[in-house]
This record gives C-alpha cells, structure tokens and sequence, in this order.
C-alpha cells in the first residue's frame, strides 16, 4: 500500500505535464459551457442516426418508421405554428 501512495506521489502533476508539452492552460470563465452543450447534442444526434441505421429492422420498415415519424413531427409543427399564427393576427387588429 505504501508503494503506490509514494509511486502516485512522484507522477507529475497535470500541471507539469502541460508545461513540459510547451502549452499553457487555461481558465475557463463559463464561455466554454455553450460550444460544450452543442457538441454534446451533435454527439446524441449522430448516436441517434448510428442507432437507427444499426437496428435490427430492414430497411424497408426503417425508411416506413422514419417516414411515419416526420409526417407526426410535420403535423405537430404545423399545429403549434396555426395557433401562434391566430394569436399573432388577432393581436394585429
């Protein structure tokens, strides 16, 4: 036990590592939180197609299943859109 205490004692700290590599480290003051989310949410949306195209189904019941999806997703859309729409008219006059 006390060999690896003293062996993780003499590694080099991040610290040292980044300076030896010639670099600097940064602070980061919250501005790296939005390029973040957004790379996490083009990583589920690759994971997602990646998913879909694994699946166990043919291709046939995929495109069928994809077809059915956006036509539901269009027809949502465009019922949320009409509401707005007459809201946003009624308001005009």
């Amino acid at each position: 036990m006390e060999f690896t205490k003293d062996f993780a004692r003499s590694l080099p700290s991040t610290e040292d590592i980044i300076r030896a590599l010639g670099l600097q480290s940064r602070r980061g003051n919250g501005s790296d939180v939005i390029p973040s989310v957004a790379l996490f949410g083009a990583g589920l949306l690759v994971g997602a197609g990646l998913a879909l195209l694994f699946a166990p189904t043919s291709g046939r019941e995929l495109r069928e299943g994809l077809g059915e999806r956006a036509s539901e997703l269009r027809d949502r859309a465009s019922a949320a859109v009409s509401p707005a729409g007459s809201e946003s008219g009624s308001r005009g006059s």
